[in-house]
C-alpha cells in the first residue's frame, strides 16, 4: 500500500512593517522637544545681580533730594527686579548737557557695577522744567534695546501722571508698568512656540500607537505561524 505523503504546511513569513516609522517619529518627537527646550531658554532674560564688590547694595542715589517717602519707589523697583531679572538702580541728578547724558550713564554704570544684573536709570534735571531720562546696562546684557525703551516711555507716562504726587510714586510707578509690558511681551512670545508643544505630543501618540500596532501584528503572525 502506497504510503500518502504528507505535505508539511509551510510557516507563515513575518509580515511586519518595521520599526523605521517608529524611529523615524521618535526623532521628530525628540527634534520638537530639543527646539521648544531652548525656544524657552532663550526667552528667558533673567539675570542675577550676585555679590558686586562695587555696588553698596542701594536702591538709588538722589543728589537733588527729591525723595522723600521712598516706599512706592522701592516697592516699584522690587516689583521690576522680581519680574525683568535684573536689579534696577535710579540716580536722580542735575547739570549733565543732554547730549552727554548716554555716555555719562555709561560711565556711571561702570562705576557702580561689576556684572551685568542691573539696571541703571538716570533722571537729569537741565533747566527749568526740562528733564531728561537714560538707561543703562552692562555690555553683556540681556536686555534689548526695545525693552529699555518700554522702560524710558513708562517711566515718562508715569511722571506726567498727576495722580502720582510725589518723585517716588512716579518713578515707583513707572517701573512697575515697565515690568508689565516687558512681561506681557515675553508671554506673547512664549504663546509662539504653543503649536509645536501640541505636534510634540501628537508625535509622541502616534509613536505609542504604532508601538502598540507592532506588537498585536508580531503577536497575531506568530499565533497564525504555528
Amino acid at each position: 500500500m502506497a504510503k500518502k505523503k504528507l505535505k508539511g504546511k509551510k510557516r507563515k513569513k513575518n509580515q511586519s512593517i518595521g520599526c523605521a516609522p517608529l524611529v523615524l517619529l521618535g526623532a521628530l518627537a525628540v527634534l520638537l522637544i530639543v527646539v521648544l527646550i531652548v525656544s524657552l531658554s532663550s526667552c528667558s532674560q533673567e539675570e542675577k545681580a550676585a555679590g558686586d564688590a562695587l555696588w553698596d547694595g542701594g536702591w538709588y542715589a538722589d543728589e537733588l533730594g527729591r525723595i522723600e517717602k521712598d516706599g512706592p519707589l522701592v516697592s516699584g523697583m522690587k516689583a521690576f527686579r522680581r519680574q525683568v531679572g535684573l536689579r534696577p538702580y535710579l540716580s536722580i541728578l542735575s547739570g549733565v548737557e543732554p547730549e552727554a547724558l548716554d555716555a555719562y550713564a555709561h560711565d556711571q554704570y561702570e562705576a557702580l557695577f561689576e556684572d551685568e544684573g542691573h539696571l541703571l536709570v538716570v533722571y537729569d534735571e537741565w533747566g527749568e522744567d526740562k528733564y531728561y531720562l537714560a538707561a543703562q546696562v552692562g555690555p553683556e546684557s540681556n536686555l534689548s534695546a526695545e525693552d529699555r525703551q518700554i522702560l524710558l516711555d513708562a517711566m515718562e507716562q508715569a511722571y506726567q501722571d498727576r495722580l502720582n504726587t510725589s518723585y517716588a510714586e512716579a518713578f515707583g510707578a513707572g517701573f512697575k508698568a515697565a515690568a508689565k509690558r516687558m512681561q506681557a511681551g515675553k508671554e506673547a512670545g512664549k504663546g509662539s512656540v504653543a503649536p509645536l508643544f501640541i505636534l510634540a505630543g501628537v508625535l509622541v501618540l502616534l509613536s505609542g500607537a504604532l508601538v502598540y500596532f507592532l506588537h498585536k501584528r508580531a503577536v497575531l503572525t506568530r499565533q497564525q505561524g504555528y
